[in-house]
């Protein structure tokens, strides 16, 4: 049986993992991509967003491959991966699109 603490660690990195691009103006929180106070342009969160999926599938096959082997997974399997993933980064977007703004205009 796979310990549950495991897998309930997987998904937080995961929701981490999807959040990084939106939440900050770096690229992969290290590098510095605009001036200060400008945004980060969209489509390089979008670059980062998909590395960090294929950072957090490949955390996930090395777990899967510790515990017992991997598994064939067909496309189906993928395509549900990336919506998950897309559903975890919605708050950061969120933040980041929508409410930052009303925010600052409410002051």
């Amino acid at each position: 049986m796979v310990n549950e603490t495991l897998v309930q660690g997987y998904i937080v990195a995961l929701l981490v993992l999807a959040n990084l691009p939106f939440i900050n103006q770096r690229l992969f929180v290290l590098i510095p991509v605009v001036k200060a106070g400008e945004r980060k342009p969209f489509w390089f969160r979008l670059v980062e967003w998909f590395v960090l999926y294929a950072i957090g599938i490949g955390i996930g096959l090395y777990l899967e491959d510790q515990i017992g082997g991997i598994q064939h997974k067909p496309w189906e399997f993928w395509v549900v991966t990336l919506f998950m993933f897309a559903t975890l980064a919605a708050p950061g977007f969120i933040w980041q699109y929508q409410l930052k703004k009303q925010l600052l205009s409410a002051r």
